[in-house]
Parts: C-alpha cells; structure tokens; sequence
C-alpha cells in the first residue's frame, strides 16, 4: 500500500522507511527543505514538498493517493520555546489529522513518547496503570496533547493508534554527539549513579512495532514500545559510550543536587523569560536520573510486537 509519513528525513523516518520498503509498501514523505528530499530519495522515498506547519494542497493530493499516515516528525529539545512546542508538537498534528481524515486515509499512527505520562518516578507501569496527569515540562505536554486529538479522532472509518516509545537508540541518532562530547571533555558524570531502570526501544524494535500497527491494535488506544527487557541507566549509556571508543568514567553526582540545580534553573529561567536550554534541564532529571520504566505487555498482546534486535545486537550496529 502507499504511506504518507512526517519526519522522514530524522533519525526516526530513515530508519522506518527502508523497512516499510523491504516488505513492499510505496512511501511518499513529507519534506521540507532540498536536503531532505535527497536523503528520503536516497533510502526510496518519494519527497512531497511542503511544511508540516503549513501544510497546503500538495499534502491533501498525497494523502488522496495513500491509506496510512505515520506521523514522526516533532519538536523535541529541553529549552523553552514554548511557541515552537505548540505549533510543532501540537498544531501541526491537529491540521495533519484533518487532512488525513477528509482525504480518506484509513489508519494513523502516531509515534508519541513515553514520558506523555505523568509521574515521578515511573516504575514498569501499563497504560492502564500510568499516571493520567499531564506532564509539565514542554516536550512531553504537547506530545500529550497531540496524542489525546490523535486518539479522540478514531471512528469507524479512520482507526488511530499511537505508539509511545521511551529513550529510542540506534545506528546515526544525532543525540548521541552531545553525550560523546561530554564524555571527550570529561564532563560526563552519573546521576544519582545510574542504577535507576531506564525503558529503552531500539529504533529496529520501534521499527517492527510500526509495522504490527498496520493490520493489529485498537483504534483509539496509545501501546508502550520497549525492548522489553529491565535495564540501568548507566548500563546502556556506558554501552553506547564504549561502542565509540570512549570511557565514560565513574564520577557521579547526588540526585539531590542535580534536582536542585534543576529546580533553580527553571525557576530562574521563567523567572526571566528565557529561552534556551536551563544546563541541567528537569525533563533529564524526570527521565534519566530517576527510574522511568513502562511494560509494553499490552502491544505484545494486541500488536503482536515483538522486539526484532537484542540490546547486544543493538550495540553492535552503532559504529
């Protein structure tokens, strides 16, 4: 079948694509800039011009053409640009929503983000299980907000379904440069430890999952990702560190001074109206330097899913 897919071009989007491809779906993906176009060209896509924030006629005509749409592409950093988040995250999706409704596309997947829960720490939680409040920091609110319209859109005739994956991790992921840089100038340090358990989806299994929600799931219901096993923090990181050569060292710092540090910063920072990314941001403690764990008990049984790569194998697609 055809699919329509956002972010093609990102970290998520080239690694889903070549796999709708392997097993014989057309993609057209929504594309923005001429760099895009070529690396979605160049992994088999079909770039559709045009801007997720104002999406026009050129996007309604692909939808016409297509029965899925995969929605990847967000805003995700830990500054504070609350505008960006909003029209990104939150406004695009409604506007995607309505277009893929109205031009006859039958199933949308949206690939969420764990964290759209609330709660701290999350401890192997269920959707079921989950704290229903909304987060607070800008990412995973305006995720949440998405995916509650993505959710409340399904009907008989347009099943949505949204995948919630936690820390997703692979071959080319650019977040990794930050990490690598920290640990080359020696700033690397384990908070809190980095005993807690962090839920971990490599972007194969991730892969896989999207897959399974092409014919399986209920429509209206949001399924966890994972890699199904219990992992430390510092257990995958300091993997992902060594498959690039590095040492990740053993310096650690309290949770509680990283969570104050965390805690004046944003106040400072909204006290001031500012911007930027706060150096030691409260999304990473929430997600990093406490335990957040989800079982994805739900998607092996509705799904189907099942993980496709071991976090051995994982790490050796790295480098």
């Amino acid at each position: 079948m055809k699919v329509f897919i956002t972010g093609g071009s990102g970290f998520v989007g080239q690694n889903i694509i070549p796999e709708l491809i392997k097993v014989g779906h057309e993609v057209l993906a929504l594309t923005r800039s001429n760099s895009a176009a070529q690396k979605v060209k160049k992994i088999g896509a079909t770039p559709v011009m045009d801007d997720l924030v104002h999406l026009s006629d050129t996007t309604a005509n692909a939808l016409k053409v297509c029965e899925v749409v995969i929605h990847s592409a967000a805003y995700m950093d830990f500054n504070y640009e609350k505008e960006k988040f909003y029209t990104i995250n939150v406004a695009a999706t409604e506007k995607l929503l309505q277009l893929a409704e109205a031009n006859g596309i039958k199933r949308f997947i949206y690939i969420s983000a764990a964290p759209v829960i609330g709660g701290s720490p999350v401890l192997n939680v269920t959707e079921a299980t989950a704290d229903k409040t909304m987060p607070k920091e800008l990412y995973p609110k305006t995720k949440a907000i998405a995916e509650k319209a993505v959710l409340a859109a399904n009907h008989a005739n347009f099943t949505t379904i949204s995948l919630r994956p936690p820390a997703i991790w692979g071959p080319n992921n650019h977040h990794y440069s930050e990490i690598l840089d920290r640990v080359k100038a020696g700033q690397w340090a384990w908070i809190g430890g980095g005993h807690q358990i962090l839920s971990t989806v490599h972007i194969k299994n991730l892969s896989a999952a999207v897959l399974t929600a092409f014919n399986k799931g209920k429509g209206g219901e949001a399924y966890f990702i994972t890699d199904g096993d219990r992992r430390s923090m510092r257990t995958t990181f300091s993997a992902i560190i060594k498959a690039f050569g590095l040492e990740p060292g053993e310096r650690e710092i309290p949770l509680g001074i990283a969570s104050v540090l965390a805690n004046v910063g944003a106040f400072i920072w909204k006290l001031l109206g500012l911007k930027s990314r706060p150096p030691v941001p409260p999304l990473m403690i929430r997600l990093m330097a406490k335990e957040f764990s989800v079982s994805d008990s739900k998607a092996r049984k509705e799904l189907g899913y099942k993980n496709v790569i071991s976090f051995e194998e994982g790490i050796k697609t790295l480098v």
